[in-house]
């Protein structure tokens, strides 16, 4: 099984955006090392504990701090930005880091209204979605559809690698559109564990068609983590990581990631208690031995070798153990050594 990881890079409690970034460096760095296959950061805008706003620019900084990992984006919002230069920015990332880019990228606004507004403010207009993914795909080969309006038109630097899209959902409306261009599909299950998933997984078999970017289809499924040393460590991890998505998805967000001793002390709301249950599907939480349990039939489930975690939990130490103890459970093939690429932040 592959494993990757899918990082918001969340600011925790008496922590500021740069100690988040530096904590998400130190991260890749041991995902790596453990032997995680891919490293992706969001895009959130507007949300005061999460840090990964930029994809490209963070994108950038953890492949200097690498060598071997993949890293990608989970993912750009397309809508919000020209495909020509999204293209552009990650033939750049490949063009620095030849076969190592992914570029994941969906439709969703990963931000409230009026942060959309500004981030389109000089926009006349929208294009459809599916407009803009041919458009993306391209740029990217140079090979536009013989009635695109870019015939001719290509992204540089030109290279003998490529970025490869995924495709990111979190229904089945795109999975066909990932298929018919011969892209990656990434299911968001920590988003939407309804049942969907799986069907758009096969729905997007069913449409492949081989590109430039994938022979074959590849699916990967995404959910939130909790992994402690003990079940009462895990519950305590899944308490703090509960609590800050029911005032994510809310008219008052918090401003940190809370502290498990923040949550400890807190008492319950019956609209966060309720949110809780409703969002119990969108983590797997338990000791390493627990949660590797559930990751397989998690990826049978999907039909997929292929799994991402999102270890959203408080403190880089249970973030960074919650990485080895999965790693150790699902026997990835860790290197013995830290890799002696310089550390920045």
């Amino acid at each position: 099984m592959r494993l990757g990881v899918l990082d918001y890079a969340p600011i925790d409690e008496g922590k500021n955006p740069h100690d988040a970034l530096s904590a998400s460096t130190r991260l890749a760095r041991e995902a790596e090392r453990l032997g995680y296959s891919r490293y992706w950061v969001s895009e959130h805008h507007g949300t005061g504990a999460l840090a990964s706003v930029s994809p490209e620019v963070l994108m950038a900084h953890l492949a200097a701090n690498t060598s071997t990992i993949r890293i990608g984006s989970g993912g750009v919002m397309l809508p919000h930005y020209s495909s020509m230069k999204v293209a552009e920015n990650y033939r750049s990332l490949d063009a620095l880091n030849p076969g190592r880019i992914d570029l994941g990228f969906g439709r969703a606004p990963g931000a409230d209204r009026r942060v959309t507004a500004a981030l389109n403010d000089e926009k006349a207009g929208t294009l459809p979605y599916s407009e803009k993914v041919t458009d993306l795909v391209g740029f990217l080969t140079g090979k536009h559809r013989a009635s695109s309006r870019y015939v001719g038109v290509s992204a540089a630097p030109q290279l003998d690698t490529l970025p490869v899209p995924w495709v990111l959902a979190a229904s089945g409306s795109t999975a066909q559109l990932a298929g018919m261009n011969g892209l990656g599909f990434t299911f968001a299950h920590f988003i939407n564990p309804s049942g969907q998933g799986p069907a758009a997984a096969q729905e997007y078999r069913s449409a492949f068609q081989a590109s430039e970017f994938l022979d074959d289809p590849a699916v990967i499924v995404a959910v939130f983590a909790a992994i402690g040393d003990t079940e009462e460590e895990a519950a305590g991890l899944a308490d703090a990581f509960h609590l800050w998505l029911a005032h994510a998805e809310s008219a008052a967000p918090f401003g940190r990631l809370p502290s498990t001793a923040a949550v400890r002390d807190h008492v319950w709301s019956p609209g966060e208690l309720a949110a809780r249950d409703r969002n119990a599907g969108r983590l797997v939480s338990g000791t390493a031995a627990q949660v590797a349990e559930q990751v397989r039939r998690l990826a049978d489930t999907y039909g997929t070798d292929e799994v991402m975690i999102n270890p959203m939990v408080p403190d880089e130490q249970n973030r960074t153990a919650a990485l080895g103890r999965l790693a150790r459970a699902l026997d990835l093939p860790s290197t013995s050594t830290p890799p002696t690429t310089p550390e920045t932040p």
